[in-house]
């Protein structure tokens, strides 16, 4: 495949009009096709249930949403949550590069919250084990403010990312063995099935054991998970109970190389790779532990009534530690020696301790009044989270970049930090009204209590009231135009440097789109959309060390998606965004009217997979996709950086052979050297590097 040209908008339109003109005879020969296949692989979700918390179809939902299936995910080699949303319109997924700390996506320029069987699984900064993507069914992206149903909404969307459940089949699964890159070694396994004749109770085991290396040097990505899961079916109950326990060891992949030392090296001085690390081997880590359990119970009162409710718990612990360079003292020029090699360092450590008690309940009631058919949904959501934690008081030393060697660095103690709680109530109120089997109109209100405690200051309380309406209606042909409002309350827990409470962030949109669907094997969706979002937390351009929430930031702009599934196994998905994201009001003069910091204006994906039958017990699969991400620009009192854009190919062999199957993935393929980004306090994000993973997996 070539590498995309510049002008990628004319390349993106003609990716989504030749499959389209296609779309209607391959849809024809789809539905007739007898040919044998081992395994299909599902591309074009049809129903999500993030955006309305019921099982709605795409087509009938008022909003942007993307769906991400784990076959999908898989073929293009995503390894972590943000990975699996590179192709999605809207999202920049390595909005940071490859960070261990958290997975770092933006939406629409705006974050979102990562949320996990639709209970809330992120609360701010905290280096938490990250969801392990070989566990997960599939990925839902809903962007813009969705606070009505959800309470904790960012102002960029929700990530939702579903696990995997017990099926009632007859007891199978997979194990296999993947290897790769950076002496990447994993023994994985998915088993499960129903456990007794009569198909009442279903369980399901879903593992791993990984130990490897990464892109930085001397820097673990080791990983130990194991979610246990068992289903009940009842004649009008349902309950499923979701265990998992996770422990990473790993430390900061990302070590905020200097700008001077890499995007804006002097001329004749080598620039640091993404493999240069400037940490200390014996003092930086990231030790994660986190136990949860879920329970999703349903209870059918009558075909008109039901009952919905899912409770989670869980229990995180956490050491991190990271040594980095000390480029915010003078952006511009960090060294501190005549031959400028050698930069001082700042040390960090947090050890949080952290208890969530997140649960969710709605009656759901299924009716009409006349010509209109109503789903209305009623229902409280509570979160109660608990952090306990302490922070690191460490004596750093100074490093050579060029030729790294750490000595001396000496942990001094580890002091209480005040003990954190924040609890949020919620009552919602949906109804989502069909008439004709052809117009949806989605109403919704929803009023939130929030209080925030943080040891030894007084009590923070919060509350808001959030909206939403959409209307969405086919017209024919498949073609459903649409148009929505709404808006979203974000709690933010702690205080600045100077003991002044977060106050809320807040947010509205106004989006209208359409969404095409000539057949169940392809869909587009166009919208445009404008964003508004208040109090949002950024770096204090006065004090690197403190955080402060800018005045009023702007996002709007445009998104084209498509999917699609043709006969003999050959899929394309194509997607394109165009943002424009600005800060309109801002204590810091010389932002305001500028593009928003570290957000791609661009962004442009293209992915083409096709199957081959070679035999009745054979088949090989290829498959190519390019992603590009536009420009970005920070811009502070440490001057004015432009990071360029970077174009990425991936790609995918796979061979199937009656129950075996093995895949090679290849991302940037190309091994191209990019960061993502560079800022104004001095630091670099250094891009992925080509990863090369090979699976050998046997299904019984």
């Amino acid at each position: 495949m070539p590498v995309l040209p510049r002008r990628r908008p004319a390349l993106l339109l003609f990716s989504l009009g030749v499959p389209t003109l296609l779309a209607s005879a391959l849809a024809h020969a789809q539905d007739g096709d007898t040919a044998r296949t081992l395994d299909a692989v599902s591309v074009v979700a049809e129903r999500a249930s993030t955006a309305t918390k019921t099982d709605t179809p795409l087509t009938q939902t008022p909003q942007a949403i993307s769906v991400v299936t784990s076959d999908l995910f898989s073929d293009r080699g995503a390894h972590t949550l943000q990975e699996t949303l590179r192709y999605s319109a809207g999202v920049t997924a390595d909005a940071y590069g490859m960070d261990t700390r958290s997975d770092g996506s933006t939406m629409r320029g705006l974050d979102p919250v990562q949320y996990l069987d639709g209970l809330r699984r992120s609360y701010g900064f905290n280096p938490m084990a990250r969801t392990e993507v070989y566990g997960l069914e599939r990925v839902e992206a809903l962007r813009g403010p969705s606070s009505v149903l959800y309470g904790a909404g960012a102002t960029g969307g929700i990530i939702n990312a579903m696990t995997k459940r017990p099926t009632f089949n007859e007891i199978g699964g997979e194990v296999g063995v993947q290897l790769g890159n950076f002496d990447r070694k994993q023994f994985q396994a998915d088993i499960g099935g129903a456990l007794n004749d009569a198909g009442s109770v279903a369980g399901r085991v879903v593992g791993l054991v990984r130990n490897a290396g990464m892109q930085t040097d001397f820097i673990d990505d080791d990983r130990i998970y194991i979610a246990p899961s068992i289903s009940w079916r009842g004649e009008r109950s349902n309950l499923t109970v979701l265990a998992s326990y996770q422990h990473d060891k790993t430390a900061s992949s990302q070590q905020f190389l200097p700008v001077a030392a890499t995007l804006n090296a002097a001329a004749g001085r080598p620039r640091l790779g993404p493999s240069t690390f400037l940490g200390d081997r014996d003092f930086d880590k990231l030790d994660s532990r986190v136990y949860s359990v879920t329970a999703l119970f349903d209870h059918r009162f009558s075909d008109s009534v039901s009952l919905r409710s899912s409770v989670r718990y869980l229990d995180g612990k956490t050491e991190f530690r990271q040594l980095y360079p000390d480029t915010y003292s003078n952006p511009l020029d960090p060294f501190i020696d005549a031959d400028k090699r050698v930069v001082n360092r700042n040390a960090y450590g947090v050890r949080p301790d952290v208890r969530v008690l997140t649960s969710d309940t709605a009656f759901q009631f299924d009716f009409a009044t006349g010509a209109f058919q109503h789903l209305l949904l009623a229902g409280v959501d509570y979160t109660d989270y608990r952090e306990e934690s302490a922070g690191l008081d460490a004596t750093p030393t100074p490093i050579d970049i060029y030729a790294p060697v750490s000595t001396g660095v000496t942990i001094n103690a580890w002091n209480r930090l005040p003990d954190q709680r924040t609890t949020q109530l919620g009552v919602y109120v949906q109804d989502q009204i069909r008439w004709a089997d052809r117009v949806s109109l989605v109403l919704g209100a929803r009023r939130d209590h929030a209080r925030s405690r943080t040891e030894g200051l007084p009590s923070q309380t919060d509350n808001a009231t959030t909206y939403r309406a959409g209307l969405i209606g086919e017209i024919g042909a498949g073609v459903s135009p649409y148009i929505s409002y709404s808006e979203s309350f974000l709690p933010v827990n702690g205080q600045d440097l100077y003991g002044r409470a977060f106050k809320p962030m807040q947010g509205h949109q106004t989006e209208a789109g359409v969404k095409w669907q000539p057949a169940r094997n392809m869909l587009v969706t166009a919208s445009v959309y404008r964003i508004t979002e208040t109090n949002r937390q950024t770096n204090d351009p006065d004090n690197v060390l403190n955080v402060i929430q800018t005045g009023e930031i702007q996002s709007k702009g445009v998104e084209l998606e498509g999917q699609f599934s043709f006969a003999n196994d050959f899929t394309v998905t194509a997607a394109y965004a165009r943002n424009k994201a600005e800060v309109t009001r801002s204590n810091f003069a010389m932002e305001v009217d500028q593009r928003l910091n570290d957000t791609p204006q661009e962004l442009t994906s293209l992915w083409i997979a096709k199957g081959f039958q070679l035999d009745a017990d054979a088949r090989l699969r290829v498959g190519l996709g390019g992603r590009y991400v536009g420009n970005t620009q920070s811009l502070g009192y440490g001057g004015f950086i432009r990071t360029p854009s970077y174009t990425l190919v991936d790609g995918l062999f796979e061979l199937q052979v009656t129950d075996w199957t093995m895949a090679l993935n290849i991302t940037n393929l190309t091994d191209k050297k990019y960061f993502a980004p560079c800022r104004n306090f001095g630091d670099c994000f250094t891009g992925n590097p080509r990863t090369v993973t090979g699976t050998i997996s046997y299904r019984f």
